[in-house]
């Protein structure tokens, strides 16, 4: 009986044991959750910086994207037709202006121009002669008037000649560099044909795209600070050369802009940079940072904090102004933007704003 009575008094100690075991994981598990909870929340709350949207005075300096251009760039095309006899150039070569590219096989052009000249010769000894007979009677006006044509005629057909021999050794007609060369001597080439080009990048042509409230900011003979991708540390100035009187079809103004290549930075036509106008004055307009932007300036969107929630909302984007652009739609003065942060946030995420100074240019 005693036996039994240990047995039960253990079961008993063991079942109240393991109860009490239960009860504290239980418990654990209960504070663990409510703690990972809690963390879930605080982690749900993104920490932003954010700017209020209003009225400022900036200046009305701006910024535009563009690209260098040859200061001058041509097409060489043969005039004749002819077996190359003489190529003084190739790719990369620099060739001044009136310097001999090449020459053309010219040798019957020649012997027909010797032929003329000494049909001419003849020509004009029959003229003499026939107007000293004119007087005895035994010509007539008619026949020294027809000898005279033919003597014009001859001389006609001598410039001829010599225009059609000239051309058959082509110069360059502009100073630059030789680039896209389709030929090579001994080649036949034909009157029409596109032999290489010359481009001339001593010089540069810078060409930007404004818009009209920028354009009428800009003249001729206006100092422009540039700069390539390349080198986005140096400056380059340039003077504006032209502005187009007539917008494309985006309504964008064309802008050249011409500089020399600089040395120790040369640069190449085709590389994409900035020009930097500046006007010296202000303009008061609804500008937010450049930070706050979140795509590219054409197809914008920006952050808004709505009672501690960020709401993604598209913008319409006008200037930019160093450091700021100017809003023109989808904002009103007072909004509160998210100027930094942005990477870890979405649509609809709570936020824990923080307000930030900014400073105008």
């Amino acid at each position: 009986m005693k036996k039994v009575i240990r047995i039960l008094s253990f079961l008993l100690i063991a079942g109240a044991a393991l109860a009490a075991i239960v009860w504290k994981l239980g418990e654990n598990k209960k504070v663990i959750n409510e703690q990972a909870e809690l963390a879930q929340e605080r982690n749900e709350v993104i920490p932003v910086k954010t700017a209020m949207l209003g009225r400022q005075d900036v200046r009305a300096d701006f910024d535009a994207s563009g690209a260098f251009q040859p200061f001058k760039e041509l097409a060489l095309i043969s005039d004749v037709q002819g077996r190359i006899t003489q190529l003084n150039v190739k790719d990369g070569s620099f060739v001044n202006e009136g310097a001999v590219i090449l020459a053309v096989d010219n040798d019957l052009l020649k012997n027909q121009l010797d032929i003329t000249k000494l049909n001419l010769k003849k020509a004009e000894s029959d003229l003499a002669r026939l107007k000293n007979l004119i007087g005895e009677g035994g010509v007539t006006q008619q026949q020294v008037n027809d000898a005279e044509i033919g003597v014009e005629n001859l001389k006609a057909e001598i410039k001829g000649l010599e225009k059609q021999l000239s051309l058959t050794v082509i110069k360059a007609p502009i100073s630059g560099v030789v680039s896209g060369k389709t030929v090579e001597k001994g080649a036949y080439i034909g009157s029409g044909m596109q032999i290489l080009n010359i481009v001339n990048v001593n010089r540069l042509k810078f060409q930007a795209n404004l818009r009209e409230e920028e354009v009428v900011q800009v003249k001729t003979g206006q100092k422009v600070q540039l700069s390539a991708d390349l080198y986005p540390e140096r400056r380059f100035t340039g003077e504006v050369t032209y502005i187009s009187v007539k917008s494309d079809n985006s309504k964008r103004f064309l802008v050249e802009i011409e500089l020399n290549n600089p040395a120790g930075a040369p640069l190449k036509a085709g590389m994409n940079g900035h020009a930097f106008f500046s006007s010296g004055s202000s303009v008061n307009v609804a500008a937010l940072p450049r930070e706050a932007v979140i795509g590219s300036v054409r197809d914008a969107s920006v952050f808004v904090v709505e009672n501690g929630v960020a709401r993604l909302r598209k913008v319409e984007l006008g200037n930019i102004y160093g450091n700021f652009v100017a809003v023109q739609s989808g904002l009103s003065d007072g909004d509160t933007i998210v100027v930094a942060g942005q990477i870890n946030l979405e649509d609809g995420m709570k936020v824990q704003a923080e307000a930030m100074q900014t400073s105008q240019r």
